[in-house]
């Protein structure tokens, strides 16, 4: 009987063993999902921020220029505010290409900030949009650059 106990206990930590190993090799083969964290994207900006603009914006300013940014890319179908965006975009069929650039960005930044009647120029716009980038490629979140579709 204790023989029996033994061997049982024997497969049970083997099988865990076995469930641990897998898990761990699919998760070292398995690509980090970079997450853009708003929050941390304006403390990254606001602190790479040249000293003449850092004394010009603020905190609100920069997380308002990020999220007229996010909201263009957004718009042009190349950011998501997660899973509600992608299932509606597989829905509805789309698997385009979708490029946009950083001329409409900026001028879709600086007509949000104009409508919104804060203090915000275009190099202002470009400095913290270049920093978003910067933050972007910390994180992961860049890929490749996209070809010109045939």
């Amino acid at each position: 009987m204790a023989l029996l106990l033994v061997l049982a206990a024997v497969l049970v930590v083997g099988l865990a063993a076995y469930a641990v190993m897998r898990v761990s090799s699919r998760l070292a083969h398995t690509r980090a999902r970079a997450v853009y964290d708003l929050v941390e994207a304006v403390d990254f900006v606001a602190t790479e921020l040249p000293h003449e603009l850092a004394a010009k914006l603020s905190h609100e300013d920069v997380e308002a220029i990020l999220l007229w940014h996010l909201d263009h890319l957004r718009r042009r179908g190349a950011a998501t505010y997660g899973r509600a965006d992608t299932t509606a975009t597989a829905a509805e069929g789309r698997e385009e290409a979708v490029v946009t650039s950083d001329d409409d960005s900026v001028d879709y930044v600086l007509a949000r900030a104009t409508e919104s009647g804060r203090d915000i120029d275009a190099l202002d716009v470009v400095v913290v949009l270049d920093l978003e980038g910067q933050y972007l490629r910390a994180i992961g979140a860049i890929g490749p650059p996209a070809t010109e579709p045939s």
